[in-house]
């Protein structure tokens, strides 16, 4: 499984567009410092790569799938609801941006513990799906995989994220 630092790498990548956004706004005001948020969704960003190159390194189980749901709708509801809302947000006031600090890592606590890390508008820019998935054996799993389409009766080779999500291994 993997570690706590991985989903905060995962939840801060998942806010880079916005970060990005933070920067373009922020610049006039803040100077160099503006590009603090850059920094860290640059950072994310990286940190989602190696997290995939981990799950290209790691040791995967087989399991056939008796239901499937595509779920990539998820990621447009995260985007209209806890992005797009900030875009028009004045970052000029030092207040409100102590209080989109607090919103965030009370929000990535949420997120972590939620099971959440899945949901991520960077995975669908990278082309991975999030499929809702039933095993042979009846379990239930969150599938994050490059498949656009993904059927019934299918053997996937997968890593355990956590207890609820999985991540196809690339072939």
């Amino acid at each position: 499984m993997f570690t706590n630092f991985t989903k905060i790498f995962l939840f801060i990548s998942s806010y880079s567009p916005l970060l990005l956004i933070v920067t373009l706004q922020t610049r006039e005001d803040y100077g160099y410092w503006s590009l603090l948020p850059t920094a860290l969704a640059i950072i994310s960003i990286f940190g989602l790569l190696i997290v995939r190159r981990k799950i290209n390194i790691t040791s995967t189980r087989e399991l056939e799938v008796s239901r499937v749901q595509q779920k990539d709708a998820e990621v447009m509801a995260y985007i209209i609801t806890y992005i797009f809302p900030f875009i028009g947000f004045d970052f000029n006031d030092f207040n409100n941006l102590i209080s989109i600090f607090i919103f965030f890592i009370i929000l990535g606590i949420i997120y972590i513990n939620s099971n959440m890390i899945h949901i991520n508008p960077l995975l669908c820019a990278f082309r991975f799906h999030i499929y809702e998935i039933e095993t042979s054996t009846g379990s239930n799993y969150t599938i994050v995989s490059r498949r656009k389409r993904m059927i019934k009766n299918e053997k996937l080779k997968v890593v355990k994220i956590n207890d609820y999500l999985l991540m196809e291994k690339s072939t």
